[in-house]
């Protein structure tokens, strides 16, 4: 039983070493890579013309309030109480909608963004995993996030990824 132990305790030292000079460490500039990616271009483009087509939309909306309120301003001497009051109503119902539409073309910008960008990191999640498996990596860091403080022991696999992704 004594020997047992013995043998037991050795196994438990020498494992965490041979675990530990086993580990391998990579590191990637995932956002450096992200913009390297061919079809980040047309999904900028894309994203571009969804902005401008949510902006016009916009400028439409203002324009419309501007005219409003300039024709209210103009009649204003010949109104009636009533007559202020229902396009007082109405205006603030329309600046109530113009603050609604700058909410949803936010949201909509950021929907449409994450739509054409789910590919891309679909793509650089599978190569960046097919190159650390290949390399017998044990972790992979993001350095363009900025938590890693230091990775001067790690291996710079962005090279790699690029090869596997076709990117000069």
């Amino acid at each position: 039983m004594k020997k047992f132990l013995t043998i037991l305790a050795l196994v438990a030292l020498t494992v965490p070493g041979s675990v530990a000079q086993s580990t391998k460490l990579g590191h990637i500039d995932r956002q450096a890579l992200m913009l390297m990616l061919p079809e980040r271009k047309d999904a900028e483009t894309k994203m571009q013309a969804f902005a401008k087509t949510l902006e016009e939309r916009l400028k439409a909306m203002r324009t419309e309030y501007q005219t409003k309120l300039e024709k209210a301003n103009a009649d204003a001497a010949t109104m009636t109480n009533t007559e202020k009051e229902v396009v007082m109503r109405e205006l603030q119902e329309l600046e109530g909608r113009i603050v609604d539409a700058q909410e949803k073309a936010q949201e909509d910008l950021q929907k449409q963004e994450q739509e054409l960008l789910a590919p891309m990191v679909e793509r650089t999640n599978k190569a960046i995993s097919e190159v650390a498996a290949a390399g017998n990596f044990t972790y992979i860091f993001d350095t363009s996030t900025g938590m890693v403080l230091y990775y001067d022991k790690g291996e710079d696999i962005l090279p790699a990824v690029k090869a596997k992704l076709g990117i000069q």
